[in-house]
């Protein structure tokens, strides 16, 4: 687990059984109550009055001002359309008293009694409210679910439901989160898992962690590929007025249809709204499907920008095999996080667009346990150290890693080399194959895929299929393949695509209903996630159990199957990129960056991360094509071209083409595996190190070190570098040449380049030669030094100075000064007067040129030396100082003093 630190804020003290929160509350007498919280400034309907956001919510009715407790957010727009989970779970208020029965999934059933809130919080325009108009994922649907976070906090009101209705806010009666402790997370799949990514990035305070499950993260990257359209007017004409409740709501769901027509006569609430989402005319402001290019309305609501306000830790799951929310969604989203050091965790799926529960519920749920625990409660359980990636090797087969991609994954540039013109051309580590360009024609539709990729061997009219030679090994990618390609056409535009491919027999999960099966209803065996509401039997976590009627919320969920297949070929990703989008996503009003025809461009773009290990006996693939996927041609109000291109001549640089692989270990990991073509070019050998001498006096010689030399090769980045003998190893008595070879990961070893050791046996005999030094201290002083005249009545301090030599052959010396005599002792005296004030004294040497003046006294120690020394020079000063009103007699001050030089170890 790569973390920043965790912890909730205000929590309470749980319960806790075995290190987690323990089921103590009762869920069948919980408090369920529905609020809604005004969103002022946003009227997304455009009925001239503020939106609402409604929130139900379900916690234990223990929960108190005294007994604070956390809040599990979903964020959706699901609620009475889609609805919620695998088994279609939506609110149902059976008795239509304004209460709802039915909370979706089993986050109610198993946290509520653990000391949880759950919320329900309906996006805008959805569900149970009578204002405002989903769009999108916009800035103001984000603002909605922000104000659930906000309410719970205290930052802004929230009011009941007003008697007698289910959609009306009773503005008289405000409701006050004073339950909660601070703490909120969010989950949800797919548009929930995508708020939960829009409200983080908004950096709102109190929200501790969110975990998206194949949620988006840039809306333009759900409906646009490298610039090519993928749907048609798909957010005003599809997902807007399908995630509003409709003419025809759920069973238990009793609301008006507020669904939006495309028929600009009678538009519904929200028509005019989706309308101009899907208004070709507003080039920046619409989906442009025009253009399929990157606007400001696809700005908005990409929460990628926005990657450094989030404060939430982030636990998120993904199938590699969603073609749904495709994982370019989840690559650019961990990438930001890890880029602004984001507390995160991630389980990575072998399915689609699914849900954990339904793939290793029980890890699955123990897990999101204890994540809650320590976000949202402040438990201690040490999750945040644990590793942070968790993938789906195999089916059931999971693994823990450090990082995504997994550590020790290095991106290899792998060439597209052409054979000849009519079959399959091969992948090199370098540039090379016997063409210099390879030509097909693009289709004039989207192509069937299977038909893309069969055969691989075989016509390549209308693609162009590079395989490697048969692997010897397996090789593992890990992350986001890119593809790199110089190409020319004879128009002005080219989409481009390409697919990664494994090719060979095996078994995989099965990509149809997104890698799982779901049994019989009536007679599927179910197990038990959590409490059941009133009337409904009891059951015990992760045991069978039998479902019960509609009316009774339980925690009783069908178990999954995950069919595979046995296949010869299998789509590992793919990617696509429309010419016009080569240097920019960006809409550029007036231009469409047309291409020079019959003129060769660079082309880079990515495919959609994942994971996969080609096996032993595979062949890996790369197939190029002109059309690969996208939008068909529309009809409506607002139609839409297809964004194919149509068919013509594509030319492929074979010299210069390549794609990018994310190869764990490497290029030699690739290479060892025969994953490219076999390449006799031996690496070149840098310089040996120079002659190297020395000495022991061991006479079996002894351990010499030195730096190996450098090597570089034409393919491979790392040629291992040895040397014969080893650096480290013993060498004996003599010279030794020592040989180096370069190596690479195709076995080519480069010319050997040598350099000598030589090594000299001494052999020390012990002799003695020596002298005596005799027991020393010398001190010599130089001329008397003599102050000079004193002026009566004047104050001034007058100096002196002398010299002074010594020599001590002791461990030690000092060097003081006396004033042996009885008369005027530390002071100059003339005849029986005596200056008043003291005589001080000082000595400086070399070493020691900050010493003070100090009084002299009778004895005062002057400087020291801490070994011998020999003819040191010292100054000796003194210092005296006359005051005006000192009296001075007529004649001579002076003063014998006795300088000493000692020692306590001579």
């Amino acid at each position: 687990m790569l973390a920043l630190g965790a912890g909730a804020a205000q929590a309470q003290s749980p319960v806790l059984e075995d290190g987690k929160t323990k089921a103590v509350y009762d869920y069948k007498s919980a408090i369920r109550e529905r609020v809604f919280i005004p969103q002022p400034g946003i009227d997304q309907d455009h009925n001239g009055k503020d939106d609402f956001i409604t929130a139900d919510i379900i916690r234990p009715r223990e929960g108190s001002a005294t007994n604070k407790m956390p809040a599990i957010v979903d964020p959706s727009p699901y609620y009475t359309t889609s609805c919620r989970g695998n088994e279609a779970q939506c609110m149902a208020d059976w008795d239509n008293d304004g209460v709802n029965d039915r909370w979706p999934l089993f986050y109610d059933n198993y946290f509520v009694p653990r000391g949880y809130a759950y919320v329900l919080a309906q996006m805008n325009g959805t569900a149970y409210t009578e204002e405002g108009c989903p769009m999108h994922g916009g800035p103001g649907d984000i603002a909605g679910e922000k104000s659930v976070i906000d309410w719970l906090n205290g930052r802004v009101k929230a009011y009941a439901l007003k008697a007698g209705t289910n959609t009306t806010p009773d503005l008289t009666k405000e409701v006050v989160a004073d339950w909660h402790n601070g703490s909120s997370a969010m989950i949800g799949k797919s548009y929930d898992g995508t708020l939960s990514n829009g409200v983080a990035a908004t950096g709102v305070e109190g929200l501790k962690t969110i975990v998206p499950i194949s949620a988006i993260s840039d809306w333009y990257l759900y409906s646009r590929t490298g610039g090519i359209r993928n749907n048609t007017n798909y957010p005003g004409g599809s997902l807007n007025p399908t995630v509003t409740t409709g003419p025809s709501p759920p069973v238990g769901v009793t609301l008006p249809n507020r669904r939006a027509t495309t028929n600009p006569a009678s538009p519904g609430p929200c028509g005019d709204e989706n309308n101009d989402i899907s208004n070709d005319a507003n080039a920046e402001t619409g989906d442009g499907d025009a253009h399929g290019d990157y606007n400001v309305f696809w700005n908005d609501r990409n929460y990628l920008l926005n990657a450094n306000k989030v404060k939430a830790a982030v636990f998120a799951t993904h199938g590699f095999q969603d073609d749904n929310v495709r994982t370019d969604h989840m690559w650019q989203w961990w990438n930001a996080l890890k880029a602004n050091n984001v507390p995160r965790k991630l389980w990575l799926l072998r399915a689609g667009h699914t849900d954990p529960f339904e793939s290793n519920r029980a890890e699955w749920v123990k897990t999101l346990h204890r994540w809650f625990d320590h976000y949202l409660y402040g438990v201690n359980n040490g999750i945040e150290t644990e590793p942070a990636v968790t993938i789906e090797d195999e089916k059931d087969t999971w693994k823990n890693y450090g990082d995504w991609p997994i550590p020790g994954t290095q991106n290899v540039d792998v060439f597209l080399r052409g054979s000849d013109a009519a079959g399959a051309g091969t992948l090199g580590g370098s540039a090379g194959g016997s063409t210099r360009s390879l030509d097909f024609t693009g289709t004039a539709g989207f192509p069937n895929e299977t038909t893309v990729i069969s055969t691989p061997t075989g016509s390549q009219a209308n693609r162009r299929v590079f395989l490697s030679k048969t692997l010897t090994k397996d090789v593992r990618i890990s992350g986001t393949p890119m593809i790199d390609i110089v190409a020319s056409v004879p128009g002005t535009q080219q989409n481009f695509g390409a697919v990664l491919v494994d090719y060979g027999a095996g078994t995989q999960v099965t990509r149809n209903g997104e890698g799982i099966s779901t049994p019989n209803a009536t007679t599927g065996p179910r197990t038990c996630w959590g409490d059941t509401s009133a009337g409904g039997p009891d059951c015990t976590i992760g045991q069978p159990c039998t479902a019960s009627v509609r009316e009774i919320d339980t925690a009783c969920y069908l178990e999954v199957t995950k069919p595979t297949q046995d296949v010869t070929q299998w789509r590992v990703t793919r990617g696509t990129l429309d010419s016009s989008n080569r240097e920019s996503l960006w809409y550029q009003v007036g231009t469409n960056s047309p291409l020079t025809p019959n003129t060769a461009y660079h082309y880079k773009f990515p495919t959609f991360a994942t994971e996969h290990t080609f096996k032993a006996g595979h062949q890996i693939g790369i197939v190029i094509v002109g059309n690969l996927f996208g939008g068909t041609a529309g009809g409506g109000t607002y139609p839409s071209a297809t964004s194919a291109t149509a068919a013509q001549a594509i030319s492929l640089n074979t010299q210069e083409s390549k794609v990018s692989l994310p190869v764990l270990g490497g290029y030699s990991a690739l290479a060892s595996a025969s994953g490219t073509d076999a390449e006799t070019v031996a690496p070149t050998l840098g310089d040996a190190p120079a002659d190297i001498a020395t000495a022991t006096t061991d006479a079996s010689g002894t351990t010499v070190t030195y730096t190996l030399p450098t090597a570089t090769d034409n393919e491979d980045p790392n040629p291992v570098v040895t040397c014969d003998p080893a650096s480290g190893s013993k060498f004996a008595v003599g010279t030794t040449t020592v040989t180096c070879v370069a190596k690479d990961a195709n076995g080519n070893t480069s010319a050997p380049k040598t350099f000598k050791v030589v090594v000299r046996q001494d052999v020390p005999v012990n002799g003695t030669v020596g002298g005596s030094v005799p027991s020393t201290l010398t001190l010599t002083l130089g001329t008397p030094g003599t102050f000079g005249a004193f002026t009566p009545g004047v104050t001034k301090t007058y100096t002196a100075t002398t010299k002074a030599t010594v020599t001590s052959t002791a461990g030690d010396a000092l060097l003081s000064v006396s004033d042996p005599s009885a008369v005027g002792t530390g002071h100059l005296v003339n005849g029986t007067f005596v200056l008043p004030q003291p005589l001080q004294g000082r000595a400086r040497n070399a070493a020691n040129t900050g010493t003070a003046f100090n009084n002299i006294g009778s004895s005062l120690n002057l400087l020291v030396w801490n070994g011998p020394v020999a003819n040191d020079d010292v100054d000796l000063e003194f210092s005296q100082l006359v005051n005006s009103n000192d009296p001075l007699r007529t004649g001579t001050y002076s003063k014998t003093l006795t300088f000493t030089l000692s020692t306590t170890t001579p």
